[in-house]
């Protein structure tokens, strides 16, 4: 059995609402929710109110347990669409459409989800590979590993006086 809710005459374009919509489509109650409660959009707040009256109708009319509720169906349709007049250049006036949308939200019991038990993680326990290179033979024999004397660059001038001599 589906419970739903409807939305009619929101303004909001729907081919902005149906942006927003597809995001929750098929997906559970709570995590599409949870999914338009961050999503940073004006069509968001609307299909959040949508979804929260569907669910609300789901518990309340038809008993149905909120844990296990599923978004079936969502679809955003068109309404109709208010016309004004823009001004326009040289006594013109230019058509705005204003378009307002229809939403509706179907939710649906599902099988309850078993719960997940933790499981423990077997620690394995292997013999690590021998280091190599100065720094693990200052290991073994307890020093700080040698450092390498610094390059001095040598000026041009060294260089040809003692070529020179």
């Amino acid at each position: 059995m589906q419970a739903y809710a409807k939305a009619r005459f929101v303004r909001t374009s729907p081919r902005k609402a149906r942006l927003v919509i597809d995001a929750i489509r098929g997906k559970d109650a709570k995590e599409a929710l949870a999914i338009l409660q961050f999503t940073p959009n004006f069509a968001a707040r609307l299909i959040e109110k949508v979804l929260k009256s569907a669910v609300a109708n789901a518990e309340n009319n038809h008993h149905m347990d909120v844990e296990n509720l599923k978004v079936a169906r969502a679809v955003v349709d068109g309404g109709p669409m208010m016309k004004r007049l823009r001004y326009a250049p040289m006594g013109r006036g230019y058509r705005m459409v204003k378009r307002l949308s229809h939403i509706t939200i179907h939710v649906e019991e599902t099988e309850a989800k078993p719960e997940k038990k933790a499981k423990q993680k077997e620690v394995a326990r292997t013999a690590k590979a021998p280091r190599r290179g100065p720094a693990a033979k200052a290991a073994d024999t307890g020093e700080a590993p040698k450092k390498r004397a610094p390059r001095v660059k040598k000026s041009v001038e060294e260089t040809s006086e003692k070529g020179g001599e």
